[in-house]
């Protein structure tokens, strides 16, 4: 038995794409905002950078980091004010902790 297929209208797939358009017009902006905001808080201390470990010192003096990795020995850090640092792979860097200054 042959199933019959009806082609929507030219006007109601308009209608649908108005609708889903209209959907993303006014979604963006609320995402963008979301996101903007989360990159500038990730942008301090530890990040991910393709398969580097950063860290960013966004403070005005310089910080003594304490990194711990999960295979090989841990090391300290100096970590100029203002200035980001590459601190090891990022599938090696276990954790990152401030010290104090340098």
């Amino acid at each position: 038995m042959p199933v019959n297929i009806k082609k929507p209208s030219p006007v109601a797939l308009l209608t649908v794409l108005a609708a889903v358009s209209a959907t993303l017009v006014t979604a963006t902006p609320a995402a963008a905002g979301v996101s903007g905001r989360s990159h500038l808080a990730a942008a301090c201390g530890m990040y991910r950078d393709g398969d580097a470990t950063m860290y960013k010192n966004c403070t005005g003096a310089g910080e003594n980091i304490f990194v711990t990795y999960l295979l090989g020995g841990n090391t300290y850090f100096c970590v100029p004010a203002g200035e980001s640092r590459y601190v090891g792979r990022w599938s090696n860097v276990f954790r990152v902790y401030n010290r104090g200054g340098c």
